[in-house]
């Protein structure tokens, strides 16, 4: 089983990214508007590297606008500025060219995300080529990044009935370290407003009162749905649409041959984790972090003695109500996907897992 150190993997979990200026990397573009409700999100491929291990991180925009929104697809060395400091205090500088600024941009070099979609690229950070940071020394390294395509007159060719994501994103610190980690606890801020908490206490308390495996039903989806985002909604109803089309397919021959079902979330719980935290007992909060305006992240515990975060449950203003968006479980995840993520064996409400035979 897979395991994670969860008390850093909830700052990494936190990290969300700023972007600057095209022209210059040293300063914000001087826009005087921001794109609301678009989201830059970054997190290491794994919280542990060795030395001469490529450190790869992963950058994701997701966005909630009504609008469509023109962004880059985050692949290249464009749009994005990392700051990495090293165990010693000091910033690890970048070598090699930081971006192509004079090359000329393409329309594959853009996407139009609608909303509740998102973009998502892996990069490797780590000195390869000549460009890259050099990360020589062992130890906990932080790092936090920016995204912005500068100015919106920029892109407007490649617009069409989009408008260019405008304004800067910044990042608050993420972790991760080189052959040693050894950390302390992060501190989290409690700045969330009550009344996100209270969205949260809600949730979960229904979450204990009814305990399910795998997609709610029954009483249980009768109380949560009211309770989650409507993109939320949109991605569960996809998934049980999946699961029972899996079970319209293959449910004649699991039962003749007493199979066991294959459907990853069979034997988890989707808004606590899986095996033996997929039903607690019982939960606590145990940190909050507003991220902007609309939008706070959560860290839950779920064990009688309130030991480290175990979960961190995202809640969004929707219509003027704090709704639950997204879950990230800490125990045996040591990718840290996210509920939004999805399955891979589902696709538009279909099954495209193995068959059973």
């Amino acid at each position: 089983m897979r395991t994670l150190t969860r008390w850093i993997v909830s700052v990494s979990l936190m990290s969300l990214s700023l972007g600057r200026s095209r022209d210059n990397p040293n300063r914000a573009p001087e826009v005087s508007a921001k794109t609301p409700e678009l989201y830059f999100f970054t997190r290491p491929s794994k919280q542990l590297f060795w030395t001469g291990e490529p450190v790869v991180i992963g950058l994701e925009l997701y966005s909630r606008l009504e609008q469509p929104v023109l962004v880059s697809r985050l692949q290249g060395n464009e749009f994005v500025i990392l700051k990495v400091v090293g165990p010693d205090g000091n910033e690890v500088p970048w070598q090699g060219k930081a971006r192509d600024r004079a090359r000329a941009y393409s329309p594959s070099d853009f996407t139009v995300l609608g909303q509740y979609k998102a973009i998502s690229a892996d990069r490797t950070i780590s000195l390869k080529d000549g460009t890259g940071f050099a990360f020589n020394q062992p130890g906990q390294y932080t790092l936090t990044a920016e995204f912005s395509m500068g100015h919106p007159e920029d892109f407007a060719q490649f617009a069409d009935q989009a408008k260019p994501a405008v304004g800067s994103f910044r990042s608050s610190k993420l972790e991760f370290c080189i052959d040693a980690c050894i950390l302390k606890p992060a501190p989290v801020r409690n700045d969330a407003p009550p009344s996100a908490l209270e969205a949260v206490r809600s949730f979960y308390t229904d979450i204990i009162k009814y305990p399910q495996l795998g997609i709610p039903s029954a009483r249980a989806k009768k109380a949560l749905w009211p309770l989650m985002s409507k993109r939320l909604d949109q991605e569960i109803d996809g998934l049980d649409a999946c699961d029972k089309d899996y079970y319209r397919r293959f449910g004649k021959i699991l039962r003749a041959h007493t199979i066991k079902p294959a459907t990853p979330w069979l034997e988890e719980g989707l808004f606590t984790g899986p095996n033996d935290a997929a039903t607690p007992p019982t939960f606590r909060i145990v940190g909050s972090r507003s991220v902007g305006e609309s939008r706070v992240d959560v860290l839950l515990a779920f064990k009688e003695d309130w030991g480290e975060s175990e979960g961190d449950v995202t809640v969004v203003l929707e219509n003027g109500r704090w709704l639950i968006d997204d879950y990230v479980a800490m125990y045996a995840n040591d990718e840290l996907s996210r509920l939004s993520s999805g399955y891979s064996e589902c696709k538009d409400g279909r099954w495209v897992g193995e068959p059973v035979y």
